[in-house]
C-alpha cells in the first residue's frame, strides 16, 4: 500500500523539485504519478480530446512541472496503463478503474495536489535562496 506520506513525498520529489526528469521507469513511482493525474479528473464525465489534453497540460504545469513529458505521450501512457478509456475513434476519454497491483491509502483522495506541490516548490526555492545567500556571505 502506498501511504499518504509516501505519496506526497514521492510526488513532490519526482514532479516538483525543479530538476527536469523523464517519466520514471520505477513502477511504484509511475503508479504515484498516474494516480495524481487521474485525481485531477472528474471520474463522472467524458472528456473530448481537447478537454483531456487541457487537463493533462494543467497537470504538467501545476502538479508535476519537473516531469518532461508532453500531453500526447502522457495520454497514451494513461490509456496503455488502463487509467483512461478511449473511444475507438479517439475522440472521447474517461477515467478507468483498473485492478491495480498497487493500493493507495484513502487519505490521498483528500489532497489538493496543486496546493501541495506549490508549497513544496516554494520550500525548495526558499532553500536554494538561503544556500545562495550563504555562499554570497561566505565570499
Amino acid at each position: 500500500m502506498i501511504t499518504l506520506d509516501e505519496f506526497v513525498t514521492r510526488l513532490c520529489r519526482l514532479g516538483a523539485d525543479g530538476a527536469t526528469r523523464n517519466f520514471p521507469r520505477n513502477q511504484r513511482d509511475r503508479e504515484i504519478l498516474m494516480q495524481s493525474v487521474v485525481m485531477q479528473l472528474d471520474s463522472a464525465r467524458t472528456y473530448s480530446e481537447p478537454e483531456i489534453n487541457a487537463q493533462l497540460k494543467g497537470w504538467s504545469t501545476e502538479v508535476a512541472p519537473s516531469i518532461d513529458i508532453d500531453h500526447v505521450t502522457l495520454r497514451r501512457l494513461l490509456v496503455d496503463y488502463h487509467r483512461l478509456e478511449r473511444t475507438s475513434d479517439g475522440s472521447k476519454y474517461r477515467v478507468s478503474f483498473p485492478a491495480s497491483v498497487v493500493a493507495f491509502d484513502l487519505e490521498i483522495y483528500d489532497l489538493d495536489l496543486r496546493a501541495t506541490t506549490a508549497v513544496y516548490r516554494e520550500l525548495v526555492q526558499s532553500r536554494r535562496r538561503l544556500r545562495n545567500a550563504g555562499r554570497v556571505a561566505a565570499s
